[in-house]
């Protein structure tokens, strides 16, 4: 019979299963130079951090996942390599598998028992976790709203190569015809007690703007320049994250807080 073990970082040991650890994303990429789809991933407790190698059966399948963003992962393995590192593994196909980001969980807004409320102003470099608050847009002419393209599987950025082709930032891997447009969106958010600028994309930058990314790519420019000021001042509930992690994507333009979800306060 499969038993899950709840662990804590500093409780890991050579030949543990079924092993369960809550914790932050402080970084995340994938292995280069190997036949698998595998992933290196940083995962930080109060306890400390280890890093954990994600195998995937064809592709990256746990949608998108960032710095910062809070996840349970079940069905980690412990071993010591001959060089006496410990060595903790994740395989998808594994019984009792499969990791959860809390961050994006729809349930992290509506359900009072997954959160506190907190204040803009509680907010420091130092939070770590998933931090729930009731906000405004704010400082409106300041937004950056732009339409990019996505990997479907991942959730995060692509580009194109000068020779055409569409590369995934986060699964280095070519994806043309495996991408979907979404938001890459920039604001101010305040509340009574402070103003943080943050950003998002995907779902939540669509919940935040009230559009979809084609209806908004479809507006004339004009259209496009204004259509944020008509949301100035709109509630929402928001699910913010220290992303302040990151070294890639231009250290994500220096935003320190991602939205993670969001929903209309109605």
């Amino acid at each position: 019979m499969f038993k899950v073990l709840q662990s804590f970082v500093v409780d890991l040991r050579d030949k543990m299963t079924g092993i369960s650890l809550y914790g932050i994303v402080t970084d995340i990429s994938r292995e280069r130079n190997t036949a698998e789809i595998t992933f290196a991933l940083r995962i930080e407790d109060t306890t400390g951090a280890v890093w954990a190698k994600l195998h995937f059966v064809r592709s990256w399948s746990l949608g998108r996942l960032g710095l910062g963003h809070t996840v349970y992962i079940s069905g980690l393995t412990c071993s010591v390599t001959k060089q006496k590192r410990l060595e903790v593994l994740w395989h998808e196909n594994d019984v009792g598998a499969s990791v959860i980001n809390i961050s994006c969980l729809p349930a992290m807004l509506n359900s009072s028992c997954l959160h506190k409320l907190s204040h803009l102003s509680d907010l420091s470099t130092q939070t770590s976790s998933t931090q729930i608050c009731w906000v405004w847009m704010d400082q409106i002419e300041h937004c950056h709203v732009n339409t990019r393209l996505s990997h479907v599987l991942c959730g995060h950025f692509v580009d194109k190569t000068p020779s055409g082709i569409l590369k995934c930032n986060f699964c280095h891997c070519n994806c043309n015809g495996e991408v979907v447009r979404t938001f890459h969106l920039k604001i101010t958010l305040a509340d009574e007690s402070a103003k943080v600028f943050a950003w998002c994309t995907g779902q939540t930058a669509s919940e935040l703007l009230q559009i979809s990314p084609d209806e908004f790519y479809e507006l004339p420019e004009e259209e496009q320049i204004m259509y944020p000021s008509s949301l100035e001042h709109e509630r929402f509930a928001v699910a913010l994250v220290n992303c302040c992690y990151a070294r890639t994507e231009q250290e994500l333009d220096a935003v320190t807080w991602e939205i993670t979800r969001a929903l209309k306060c109605e």
